[in-house]
């Protein structure tokens, strides 16, 4: 697999499997205060080490329910099929996706935030380079656009990096992975795709 890590907690948020899972992680505001037992940065990488999304999705759900874990969202997709875990005090409710953009965040569940202009990205005819643009300056949104901070600068839990990623049906040696190694209004987005190889290796 192939993911970022806490330096802290060991755990992450975004990654990708051999087989072209792609998996997401975010807090859940609205979630009841625990005594965690592990870090939720766990739950991306057991989703990963499974061989499909069916049985990742089983996995943590099985592990949330004889562990203790901060409330979180989890989307899973294979390119076929997206899905999204919501946990939160013990109890998990599944959601399949039935759009072909889906949004979380930490504050809002699948199909809450409406983000103005995301639609173009259901244009078929728009090519991969457009896409990414078009993602890069809606990542950028303080509040005008949608009423939701996604690009929070400053205070305690500002934006810190940011990822873009775009994976080629069938072709995930093509893989794009763009990365700003800070907020996305100072540091350049570097692709960081070539690290794809590793997903290869034996």
């Amino acid at each position: 697999m192939l993911l970022p890590r806490d330096r802290l907690a060991g755990g992450t948020w975004i990654g990708i499997n051999e087989l072209g899972l792609f998996a997401c992680l975010t807090n859940l505001a609205s979630a009841a205060e625990v005594a965690a037992e592990e870090s939720r940065g766990q739950i991306p990488i057991l989703a990963l080490d499974q061989d499909d999304l069916a049985t990742a999705m089983a996995r943590v759900s099985d592990e949330v329910s004889r562990k203790t874990f901060a409330g979180f969202q989890l989307l899973l997709s294979d390119g076929r099929q997206t899905q999204v875990l919501e946990h939160d005090a013990g109890g998990v409710v599944l959601t399949e996706s039935t759009t072909l953009v889906s949004v979380i965040s930490n504050e809002h569940r699948l199909g809450e935030l409406t983000i103005p202009g995301l639609d173009e990205l259901e244009d078929r005819a728009l090519g991969l380079e457009a896409r990414l643009e078009l993602l890069a300056e809606l990542l950028l949104d303080r509040g005008e656009r949608s009423g939701h901070r996604i690009f929070k600068k400053g205070g305690d839990y500002g934006t810190v990096s940011s990822s873009l990623m775009a994976i080629e049906p069938d072709q995930l040696e093509s893989l794009i992975w763009r990365y700003a190694k800070g907020p996305p209004d100072e540091a350049r987005y570097m692709d960081y795709g070539n690290l794809s190889r590793r997903l290869f290796e034996e």
